[in-house]
């Protein structure tokens, strides 16, 4: 696939948006990059608002996803932490600084892997090649049953859909065995805006089909999409459904199973892999401004409404897509 050339508007307008971002981040000392060492991070709703709460090595802090107050500010990057907090717990609540208390422990996730012995058993075993294949520890059932839905029930099967990642079996140590792909650090370079829109296509081509089977991915962002060998093909995996995202509004924050993810949710997530697409990247905080360019902001606009019954449907969503003028 041929990169677009230093000269080409959207070439030149993804390198700013990149560059931008990149010295906002380099700026900041919220991550690791100011001095602190950061262990961990997690998004809940306290008292009504979305709080990000970040564990350093030897402090504890707390922000409120509040706009245009100094914990909003430094949650998009605009301003720091204030001297104030240096090696103390505190929380910033809109403008107020004050200190933390009741520090919160850092996470604990147990392990719930389900024991997949009988639904494995099924499974025909393939003499790994890892040339040819990837294998991956499988965790739970509902993934297993979703891949072979997707492939007819059988394994290996005959796909439903060219652009979801295909189970071929299991490899003699009990791993679930698949066929090599890139994965997504293909991201990290800068594509014709026609690659992006064909990506972008297949992924909803691939939504269509999960959705079609009752199959909510929950989890859809960069990390869980896989090119081919020469990148004009990509493929959904990681469909575990099971734990996943919580950026669409109406979906819980709190450790439950059944957050409230919908196919709606999953259109939600589809607007912020748009951005990720871009950027060839994670946002540092979910909070983080990451304009797109022109040609795309409508389909992350409409992804990203707020209410679930304002985003676009999947077929609504691909046919705003196609008619993205192409020149040459």
């Amino acid at each position: 696939m041929i990169n677009q050339s230093p000269n080409d508007p959207l070439t030149q307008e993804i390198q700013r948006l990149r560059a931008d971002y990149e010295a906002k981040k380099a700026r900041s000392n919220l991550g690791s990059a100011g001095g602190r060492r950061l262990i961990d991070l997690s998004l809940g709703l306290i008292d009504g608002v979305f709080c990000y709460t970040y564990w350093y090595e030897h402090q504890c802090i707390r922000l409120a996803d509040i706009t245009g107050t100094i914990s909003g500010d430094i949650l998009r990057l605009q301003q720091n932490l204030p001297d104030s907090v240096d090696n103390a717990d505190h929380e910033i609540i809109g403008d107020q600084v004050r200190p933390l208390v009741n520090v919160p422990l850092l996470p604990e996730l147990d392990d719930d892997s389900e024991d997949l012995d009988t639904i494995l058993a099924a499974l025909p075993t393939v003499e790994v090649d890892s040339s040819k294949h990837f294998i991956k520890k499988g965790k739970y059932k509902s993934e297993i049953c979703n891949l072979l839905e997707c492939q007819g029930g059988s394994c290996p099967g005959v796909p439903k859909s060219s652009y979801i990642i295909q189970l071929l079996g299991k490899s003699p140590e009990g791993n679930l065995v698949f066929e090599k792909f890139k994965s997504r650090f293909v991201l990290g370079y800068i594509y014709t805006l026609d690659v992006y829109k064909d990506w972008l296509l297949q992924i909803i081509s691939g939504m269509k089909t999960l959705h079609s089977l009752g199959i909510i991915h929950r989890d859809l962002r960069i990390d869980n999409i896989i090119f081919s060998s020469d990148t004009f093909r990509v493929l959904i995996c990681d469909l575990e459904g099971r734990w996943g995202n919580r950026l669409a509004p109406e979906v819980s924050c709190e450790p439950v199973l059944d957050a409230g993810w919908t196919t709606k949710s999953d259109i939600y997530d589809l607007g912020y892999l748009v951005k990720g697409m871009i950027y060839g990247n994670v946002p540092v905080t979910m909070a983080v401004e990451w304009p797109v360019p022109n040609s795309l902001a409508a389909a992350v606009e409409a992804c990203t409404r707020n209410k679930p019954e304002e985003r676009p449907c999947l077929d609504d969503l691909y046919a705003m897509l196609e008619k993205i003028e192409i020149t040459t």
